[in-house]
């Protein structure tokens, strides 16, 4: 993805989405720097019909066929697909009348969306995948209630620092990185409070969300001090990449999936394990109450958590997927060369987990007053 004086060049855009070259949270603000509406932005096979096929609201990148080819083989097409820029346009979405049949958050909003009556249990005996995931993400904390499953997992994986070993000299990987005057305006980091100031928190050694407003006030004084070093916020993650293969960043916040495809184009980039510790994080479905295609969107769980769709996920995007099954397609040599761990409780608690902010919506203002420059 390239940019000319702000704006996106469309043409590039095209190229990159239809070589499949987004994944994770790549398209909010890209999609509206070009000109195209974000959250209702259908894709919608050619010849479908969206009466007769499950509606998907998800992340960009997660509509390829490689991730549901199981429902193809099934049904002869793909189900229609509803991009989303990140988890709060998702929810006020939904929440304002928009129903498809299932939606991508994040574990810890489980709880939220089941609240305010969005969502309904997923009967997982009607699941021929559901035996074979980890027992430690379907026992995830805060995804059951009353006995029943509420939220199936799919990706896991970490938010951390992808730098250039070529032009970055550190003697220890430390999140210290994020504010080295040495690398004023060649440093980004992502445009969301729950990535960019848990990762403040945690390089404070505090816990981001369990943080006292006296806490708070001194994450939020980080973030001041890191402001002017900065080259970007941003969700553009394809960006991001570009800017680190070209040397213009050095180092960026970014998920597992900016470092695994640099790596795969011969860039050099570490994804960082510093010593204070990464944010990780595991995201899935939810079925949307009185979905208009039930069966359907179980036969969409049950094809995004099959080892096909894993063995994609973990080879293509470098993200943990939620069935044992897919490591068995994996290499070992392509998992330790991806960092990651053919067990999910190993890395989960390795790191903090994601959960929702203690004072959200102060959290969020807060954040936001900073990027403002306040």
């Amino acid at each position: 993805m390239t940019k000319t004086h702000g704006k996106v060049d469309k043409d590039a855009f095209i190229r990159e989405l239809v070589k499949g070259r987004f994944s994770r949270r790549q398209f909010n603000k890209t999609l509206s720097a070009a000109g195209l509406a974000v959250a209702t932005m259908p894709l919608i096979p050619r010849g479908a019909s969206a009466q007769d096929e499950a509606i998907v609201f998800t992340w960009g990148g997660y509509e390829l066929p490689e991730f549901h080819q199981t429902y193809i083989d099934k049904h002869g097409m793909s189900p229609n697909f509803v991009l989303f820029g990140d988890e709060d346009e998702a929810f006020a979405k939904v929440a304002a009348g928009f129903r498809p049949d299932l939606s991508h958050p994040c574990s810890p909003l489980t709880k939220k969306w089941r609240d305010a009556g969005l969502t309904q249990a997923i009967d997982t005996s009607r699941l021929s995948n559901w035996p074979d995931i980890f027992p430690s993400l379907q026992n995830l904390e805060g995804t059951q209630f009353d006995g029943e499953q509420w939220f199936m997992p799919f990706d896991w994986g970490r938010t951390s620092i992808t730098y250039r070993t070529d032009l970055v000299d550190i003697e220890e990987e430390s999140l210290g990185l994020l504010w080295d005057e040495r690398y004023a305006g060649r440093l980004a980091v992502i445009d969301a409070a729950g990535d960019t100031l848990a990762i403040a928190a945690i390089y404070a050694g505090i816990d981001p969300f369990n943080m006292s407003s006296e806490e708070l006030d001194m994450v939020v004084d980080l973030l001041r001090e890191q402001r002017p070093l900065l080259r970007m916020y941003t969700n553009d993650l394809t960006s991001v990449a570009q800017a680190l293969a070209s040397g213009e960043l050095v180092a960026a916040l970014t998920w597992d999936d900016t470092a695994a495809g640099l790596k795969a184009e011969g860039i050099p980039v570490e994804f960082m394990k510093p010593k204070e510790g990464v944010l990780t994080w595991v995201c899935g479905l939810v079925l949307l109450k009185d979905a208009p295609n039930l069966d359907r969107a179980y036969d969409v769980i049950d094809a995004f958590i099959d080892p096909s769709a894993g063995q994609y996920l973990i080879s293509e995007y470098g993200y943990g997927h939620s069935n044992a099954k897919s490591f068995e397609l994996v290499s070992d040599e392509r998992l330790a060369e991806l960092g990651i761990p053919k067990d999910p409780t190993e890395l989960l608690y390795s790191g903090v987990f994601f959960q929702l902010f203690k004072e959200y919506e102060k959290t969020i203002t807060m954040f936001e007053e900073v990027k403002a420059g306040f």
